[in-house]
């Protein structure tokens, strides 16, 4: 690792970035009027977000920055692909491919434990052993509601407290393990593809992640299992399950007997939700 690697890695290791975020998350749902706004409209031309594909087009129907930023684009705006399983967001594509060793790749020179990444249960990772993976990261600027990849019934979801650290290209090249560290929700379903998982991670400045089944989830200090029995909610590909009030990543991890990612995709790629993942 770098200088200045090692230097990020120690600063952002000693800034309290849970409290930074708590006061971003209060701000961001605040009612704030002209305030609003002005963030609304600044946030708007910084980052050149296309209001035609907003179901609201107009910034001024907002009430708080969050509203705006989880928008729900217009029907249309992200047609569903072909593929057995679709991208779950819009985004950047990290890595893409083979779970091996029990590893995922997070960047060049660092992987991570796919037993760590699900909260330490083997019976957990068993259907993911020899399975495929893809790693979507969301920045400011995306769309940041979060779309099942394929047909799907929630079976149980586990919540990991963990730290808060930026997941933008810099982090993912120099803190090790950073998927694993950070705080996360995994949603496990079974489906068209067989068993399948979908995984939420937090990062700095995420005022929360959110479900449509179960609203906010609560950040808290030990790992929350979650089992879905007879009220176990079902999705169609490309359905709306959650969403990030900031920029986070998405990992979604299919058996082995499924497709694998196409070909053709590269990390780095621009990614948009509902387009096929595989053939």
């Amino acid at each position: 690792m770098t200088f200045a690697g090692i230097l990020l890695s120690a600063m952002q290791r000693l800034t309290p970035l849970t409290t930074l975020t708590s006061l971003s998350a209060k701000l961001t749902d605040a009612k704030l009027g002209a305030l609003t706004q002005f963030l609304i409209k600044s946030f708007i031309k910084q980052f050149k977000i296309d209001l035609t594909e907003c179901a609201d087009p107009d910034p001024t129907h907002y009430a708080t920055f969050n509203e705006f930023f989880t928008r729900k684009l217009k029907d249309g705006a992200r047609p569903l692909g072909s593929g057995a399983l679709t991208m779950p967001a819009d985004g950047t594509l990290g890595m893409a491919g083979p779970v091996t060793s029990g590893r995922l790749i997070q960047a060049k020179g660092i992987d991570y434990s796919l037993l760590s990444l699900l909260g330490g249960l083997k019976d957990d990772a068993t259907p993911f052993a020899h399975g495929w993976y893809a790693t979507v990261y969301l920045s400011p600027a995306n769309y940041h509601r979060v779309h099942i990849p394929a047909d799907g019934i929630l079976v149980k979801t586990v919540h990991i407290p963990g730290r808060l650290f930026p997941v933008g290209r810099r982090n993912i090249a120099y803190v090790e393990d950073l998927y694993t560290k950070n705080e996360r929700l995994v949603c496990f379903f079974k489906g068209s593809v067989g068993d399948f998982a979908v995984i939420l991670v937090g990062a700095a400045l995420v005022g929360s992640i959110a479900t449509v089944w179960g609203g906010t989830v609560v950040r808290r200090s030990n790992i929350e299992v979650t089992y879905f029995n007879d009220n176990a909610p079902s999705f169609k590909q490309g359905d709306e399950i959650g969403l990030f009030k900031y920029g986070s990543t998405v990992i979604t991890l299919w058996p082995s007997s499924a497709p694998a990612p196409r070909a053709e995709l590269t990390v780095g790629q621009s990614v948009l939700v509902r387009t096929a993942l595989t053939n």
